[in-house]
């Protein structure tokens, strides 16, 4: 009866959902120009302009949302048709995402692209603690969600336009203007998620399933380093990502590689590293300049393909042995030297070594830090140097003493290798094309 009463929601939700975009779409894109009062304050809010912008920024990210679209399609034999409708949802609302010009239009993406995935952590994950971890997911997008969409419309209020490209109005703010900036800054900066913002992210990769999993750490995680770059850029390098917040969180980053190290369960594993491997972002927006942020979602695109790739790897062994245990997956791919070159693959782009894009972009980034700070320059280089220590640690532990136990042939063998060859591939080799 459960399952039946759950089945019967998902569908309304979709279809709830897909009728008020439909909706939106109509309404957004309709040929009149017209104004409305709002707050009662008189502010004559203009509804036309250009709905979708396509710029630097909406390329890159959607370059990532569209190739683990590709990855999904290996996988359609795996997960039920509802997971695939969900994911397809969220994916395509993700790319209008980043190509929104109309806040609205933005804030109504945002939301969605992020709730498809809850309702699959919480309907779709056989384990135990999904409902905790769908609770901790739920409390930074639901409770997050109405101060957000307020700002918004404060700010399109102020500035007479619903439309982002106008609010050029920056020059004469307020006091009051600034602090809703800053508001808005953190709102976004809880789903990136950044320091000390972190807690869910950890819980909800263990208790997800594995493709909800690469969805979350592929392009979820970058929709909120679009909304700070959008919105909150002239306020970022001495507010919301000063020089002591930098050191705060590349010490607690050090932290979770500390804590990956001592990890056994493999998902919660690349959660840490997941973690610690996002504030090279936040280093980003803190010491270069705006023109140069271009740098931070080259680095989110390598970020996003390689987290994807290994968690492919581990769903992979998952099937093969039925645990998350590190020790027991090294026992049955460690028989296999096709086995072994994928997860070498793997793991040097999680250690982001050459000629993997997310090499050259902080090889860049040291340059910039130089600039600003020699103290963070340091503190930046000792961080580099352990954020490929702990997955080229993990690479000699599966790799020495190999050994094989027998397991049952496992039938996805053609999809998964596919997979995993396709995104090697495009880790590798994606640097020859930015």
């Amino acid at each position: 009866m459960k399952f039946k009463v759950i089945d019967w929601y998902s569908w309304f939700v979709g279809v709830l959902i897909f009728s008020s975009l439909i909706f939106l779409c109509f309404f957004g894109f309709s040929g009149s120009c017209f104004y409305m009062d709002l707050l009662s304050v008189g502010c004559l809010v203009n509804f036309s302009g250009p709905v979708f912008v396509f710029d630097l920024v909406g390329f890159t990210l959607s370059l990532l949302s569209i190739i683990l679209l590709f990855v999904l399609f290996f996988f359609t034999n795996f997960v039920g048709s509802r997971s695939v409708v969900y994911i397809l949802f969220s994916i395509a609302t993700s790319i209008l995402c980043y190509c929104s010009n109309h806040v609205f239009f933005f804030w109504w993406f945002y939301e969605v692209s992020i709730l498809s995935l809850l309702f699959l952590l919480v309907v779709e994950s056989p384990y135990s603690e999904r409902y905790l971890a769908g609770w901790y997911l739920s409390g930074y997008v639901v409770l997050t969600s109405l101060p957000m969409l307020l700002c918004l419309i404060y700010f399109s209020c102020v500035s007479g336009s619903l439309y982002m490209s106008d609010w050029l109005f920056l020059e004469g703010y307020s006091t009051l203007d600034f602090i809703v900036f800053l508001l808005l800054g953190v709102l976004f900066i809880t789903k990136i998620p950044i320091p000390p913002f972190h807690v869910w992210l950890p819980i909800v990769h263990a208790e997800a399933t594995s493709i909800v999993s690469v969805c979350l750490s592929g392009y979820i995680m970058k929709l909120g380093l679009l909304g700070v770059c959008r919105f909150c850029w002239w306020v970022l390098p001495d507010y919301l990502f000063g020089f002591y917040y930098v050191c705060f969180s590349f010490f607690l980053s050090i932290l979770f590689f500390l804590m990956a190290s001592r990890e056994l369960d493999s998902k919660r594993w690349l959660a840490f590293l997941s973690l610690s491997h996002i504030i090279v972002c936040a280093v980003c927006l803190s010491c270069c300049f705006y023109d140069s942020c271009g740098l931070m979602y080259f680095y989110s695109l390598g970020h996003g393909l390689s987290a994807g790739l290994i968690f492919i790897i581990l769903w992979w062994g998952y099937g093969l042995c039925g645990s998350r245990n590190w020790m027991v997956i090294k026992s049955v791919l460690g028989g296999s030297l096709f086995f072994r070159v994928l997860i070498c693959l793997g793991l040097c782009t999680a250690a982001s070594l050459p000629p993997i894009i997310q090499f050259f972009v902080e090889v860049n980034l040291l340059l910039w830090v130089g600039f600003s700070s020699i103290t963070l320059f340091f503190i930046f280089c000792f961080y580099l140097f352990f954020s490929s220590l702990i997955p080229l640690f993990f690479l000699g532990f599966l790799m020495s003493r190999q050994f094989c136990v027998s397991y049952v042939s496992f039938s996805g063998l053609i999809s998964f290798s596919s997979c995993v060859t396709f995104l090697s591939i495009w880790c590798f080799f994606l640097f020859a094309f930015i």
